[in-house]
């Protein structure tokens, strides 16, 4: 965009088209300060923040309006009481003179870093001993707060301007002059000098086309950052459910496994009691059945000893004789005839726990040489296999 020069036409100022405004400057009279001005003030301000700068502005007033277009360095000190003396006020004239012979005074700069921009009691009188005209403007600058306000005086005093514009026209003698304080630095032959104020304002421009991307951005992020939590905020509420449904399920599956445990341990203990009943049974059947064999064969006996007593009187008086030594000998020894009893007919013994085969037949016999008739009376394949309860007939 091509930049408007100040110009007067017939004795109208026209406000240049590249401005940019500062606050609410209002109806009343409008200060504006060329960006070249405003940049040197700035940067001066920068240089030592420990201490306080001042400078002289430079431009014209007329027509409601205050025109700042160049600004001149003041070295004055840090003291507010020995400011603007007269070997001072030589050397600002002798700047202006040398560089901006067509402006005239408007007022005057001071930054103070680190302070608030308010007008000090010491400020106002500064100000109305050396600016007495209603058309001079006093400028404050915080740059480490980046605050600045214009002052100037109205119908109660000198007070603060509720705005002031910025505007970009083309101003070599600014720029030379800064260029000049930096020593020289950056100054570029004729033709070749950049068009700053075109350059800011693109800039402005594109610092504001960023910034409606960024927010355009931010409003997407924020909406997608929404929604991610809704659905993280759902999926956790699911997941909850979930885990409650998958520990009430474990706990009924357990619970099942316990009731299956218990109802096979039922189920084999029975078994193990009915076939303790039924080999107890079968013990106790072949038991009655060897009992009904010995006394058969006792009886068989017996008929066959009195066939021969019969046949034979000498011998049967033998006989009887033996026969009566060996009811002596019966009755002598009833140890032996409990003996003879016991081999007869078959005994029985209730296996109790840690029981083994080989240790009843030690308790019983004292030795292990019954082993196999235990088994084969009891009909058993294995010796090991007996349990506690279970009923054997020992020969």
């Amino acid at each position: 965009m091509e930049l408007t020069e100040n110009k007067k036409e017939k004795g109208i100022w026209k406000l240049p088209k590249n401005v940019r405004q500062i606050g609410e400057p209002g109806s009343s009279t409008r200060i504006l300060i060329e960006d070249y001005a405003y940049t040197y003030l700035h940067q001066m301000a920068e240089q030592n923040l420990t201490c306080m700068k001042t400078a002289v502005l430079l431009g014209n007033a007329e027509d409601g309006r205050i025109c700042i277009q160049a600004a001149v360095e003041a070295d004055m000190g840090q003291d507010q009481k020995k400011w603007f003396t007269n070997e001072q006020w030589r050397d600002v004239f002798a700047e202006v003179q040398q560089w901006f012979s067509g402006l005239e005074v408007v007022g005057w700069f001071l930054s103070n870093p680190g302070f608030p921009v308010q007008l000090t009691e010491e400020l106002r009188t500064l100000h109305e001993k050396h600016f007495p005209s209603d058309k001079h403007v006093l400028f404050l600058m915080d740059v480490m707060e980046n605050d600045a306000d214009f002052f100037i005086k109205s119908d109660v005093g000198l007070t603060a301007a509720p705005g002031y514009y910025i505007y970009y026209e083309k101003n070599d003698t600014m720029q030379a002059y800064m260029s000049e304080q930096r020593g020289g630095a950056g100054i570029e032959p004729e033709g070749i000098l950049r068009d700053r104020a075109a350059a800011k304002f693109r800039s402005v421009m594109m610092e504001k086309k960023e910034q409606n991307s960024q927010k355009k951005m931010l409003t997407f992020l924020y909406t997608a950052s929404t929604f991610l939590v809704l659905v993280i905020l759902v999926i956790g509420v699911t997941m909850m459910n979930n885990y409650d449904r998958m520990t009430n399920m474990e706990t009924a599956i357990h619970q099942i496994s316990q009731t299956l445990d218990q109802e096979s341990t039922e189920q084999n203990q029975d078994t193990l009691e009915q076939q303790a009943t039924e080999e107890n049974q079968e013990a106790l059947a072949n038991q009655e059945a060897a009992g009904i064999a010995a006394e058969e064969l006792g009886d068989a006996r017996s008929n066959e000893d009195a066939t021969e007593a019969a046949g034979d009187d000498g011998e049967g008086t033998a006989e009887e004789a033996a026969g009566e030594d060996t009811e002596e000998d019966l009755t002598e020894d009833p140890e032996n005839t409990s003996s003879g009893e016991n081999a007869t007919e078959p005994q029985s013994y209730e296996v109790r726990k840690g029981d083994t085969l080989l240790g009843i037949c030690r308790n019983w016999y004292g030795d292990e040489t019954k082993v196999g008739e235990i088994c084969a009376l009891n009909g058993l394949d294995d010796g090991d296999h007996i349990y506690a309860g279970q009923i054997l007939l020992l020969p």
